[in-house]
């Protein structure tokens, strides 16, 4: 009887570890994708009106006990697109953030890929930012 919640006791922990390893894996794939989006969007997008993958994804990372620190990750990562570090300042200013000032000056004079609707522009980074700071994002 003992052996057998031994075994019980060693499969329940290694399916917990297994469980909390995909979890895991899974909130840095959503951070990867989120740092690597090529196109700001909010709302419904084109004739069929899907949301984008850089909302849906700053979505995901908003239900995170750390997500203040998932966007100034993303919003400091050298490697993360300006479009990126828009959709962090867009969950950096939904969470009313307190967690540090993320640095974007480096991005100020970009340009960056906007969709409105089936409208892709380009915009300066800084009025898109500014707009962010002033109105949020929803």
């Amino acid at each position: 009887m003992q052996r057998i919640l031994s075994v019980i006791t060693v499969v329940l922990v290694s399916v917990c570890s297994l469980n909390a390893y995909a979890a895991e894996q899974s909130r840095e794939a959503t951070e990867n994708v989120l740092s690597r989006v090529n196109n700001f969007s909010l709302g419904m997008n084109g004739f069929v009106g899907i949301g984008s993958v850089g909302e849906t994804e700053l979505i995901k990372i908003l239900t995170y006990q750390d997500a203040g620190a998932v966007f100034l990750r993303i919003a400091n990562n050298p490697q993360a697109t300006p479009e990126a570090k828009l959709y962090a300042a867009c969950g950096l200013k939904k969470l009313n953030n307190k967690n540090g000032e993320p640095n974007l000056t480096q991005e100020w004079d970009k340009e960056v890929s906007v969709l409105k609707g089936d409208v892709l522009r380009k915009e300066k980074f800084k009025d898109v930012y500014f707009s962010i700071l002033k109105h949020g994002c929803w």
